[in-house]
């Protein structure tokens, strides 16, 4: 009988979101499904090697400009900052747990496989971040296998690659990566472009787990609403909210919020990740601008519409939205004028093309894991 092995995961899984958190545990699953012995490894922030800087931060007069709104709010300020510290205390000691990681760090990089991946492991640009980290690009890794899982560059694109000076230093990581996989074309191709080899794409953890046994039946949610899936500090413009809540209106619809706090929502409710897809699963209609929100509201068939931002206090999330929306069919589903929220939403989403599209990629993002996980040390 040969010994178990153990295999590491370096990703984002102590970000406190509901898709980070659901990423790491569906890869985690997956991987324990082959017999294999599983843990999360950890990384210190690195050294900023991006010369321009890919977030929009607010400006002096913009942060002045919300004080009045502020002190006119303060109620509300309050529930957003009490609300933010109760998620926080909820990952930490409640959803962490289920993970397998603790408050103590564990950056041994050593394993049989170390898996690198998914989310923006190769976002090096996250200047705000945790800017350009080695360990995530294959380096100091020791391990027979090394494996990139669905990995993304997020908005970090080729043109920086170049201007950043970063090809050598990049691309010689990902020579060390012996099954190198990415979610996105625009990290293809980068890739591609570092290392003449063009890597296999594959889907995101959370669209090959089901979580059909973690997701709570009875219904969390009372009445008719429509969710609102969004960090906070997006989605807050006055022309957003005015779009959303008059088309909530037109359908005698409350508006949630379910793990994020947005003060102009009817309800901002807390959540477990498993919740989570039990609230996407009741709504009536989804609206959202992240990655992993489109992907819950595909999962459960929903009515939605993203916004994609080119530019935010949180990057640009367009070379991953539109990548998954369109590898999916699902491009119908993009706002970039909020004139179109009420067509966007009330258009039937063409989920023959989604059930057929995952199926297909399914098998393919399976094959790649069995050819890695089925190689045993």
């Amino acid at each position: 009988m040969k010994p178990i092995q153990n295999v590491g995961i370096l990703t984002m899984h102590r970000v406190i979101n509901h898709g980070s958190f659901m990423q790491a545990y569906a890869l985690k699953s997956i991987i324990e499904s082959y017999g294999y012995e599983v843990s999360f490894r950890d990384f210190k922030a690195g050294t900023a090697k991006h010369k321009g800087e890919k977030v929009v931060l607010p400006s002096l007069m913009q942060k002045i400009k919300k004080i009045p709104r502020t002190i006119l709010n303060i109620n509300h300020a309050i529930l957003k900052r009490s609300f933010s510290k109760k998620m926080e205390h909820q990952f930490k000691n409640q959803y962490w747990p289920l993970l397998g990681v603790g408050i103590d760090h564990n950056y041994d990089l050593s394993a049989d496989k170390m898996f690198i991946g998914s989310d923006e492991v190769f976002n090096y640009t996250q200047n705000h971040g945790f800017a350009y980290v080695p360990c995530l690009f294959g380096h100091q890794i020791v391990a027979k296998d090394i494996v990139s899982y669905a990995a993304s560059a997020g908005y970090a694109n080729w043109t920086d690659v170049v201007n950043d000076d970063m090809k050598e230093e990049i691309g010689s990581g990902f020579n060390k990566i012996n099954f190198l996989s990415v979610r996105d074309q625009n990290t293809s191709d980068i890739v591609t472009n570092c290392t003449g080899n063009a890597p296999t794409l594959v889907i995101d953890p959370t669209l090959l787990y089901d979580f059909h046994k973690e997701m709570p039946k009875q219904r969390l949610i009372e009445g008719k609403y429509l969710l609102i899936y969004a960090y906070g500090g997006r989605m807050d413009s006055p022309e957003e909210i005015s779009a959303i809540k008059n088309y909530a209106a037109s359908k005698k619809l409350k508006i949630v919020s379910a793990g994020f706090y947005h003060d102009w929502c009817d309800e901002n409710i807390l959540v477990s990740p498993f919740e989570l897809l039990k609230v996407f699963k009741d709504a009536e209609f989804v609206v959202t601008d992240t990655f992993h929100g489109s992907i819950f509201a595909m999962k459960n068939a929903k009515q939605f519409a993203t916004f994609v931002r080119k530019k935010s206090v949180w990057g640009s999330n367009s070379n991953k939205v539109v990548y998954l929306l369109k590898q999916f069919g699902m491009e119908s589903r993009i706002v970039d004028d909020l004139d179109m929220i009420p067509g966007v939403l009330e258009a039937p989403a063409p989920y023959d093309i989604f059930n057929k599209q995952l199926e297909e990629w399914q098998e393919k993002s399976k094959s790649f894991l069995a050819s890695v996980l089925e190689n045993r040390v």
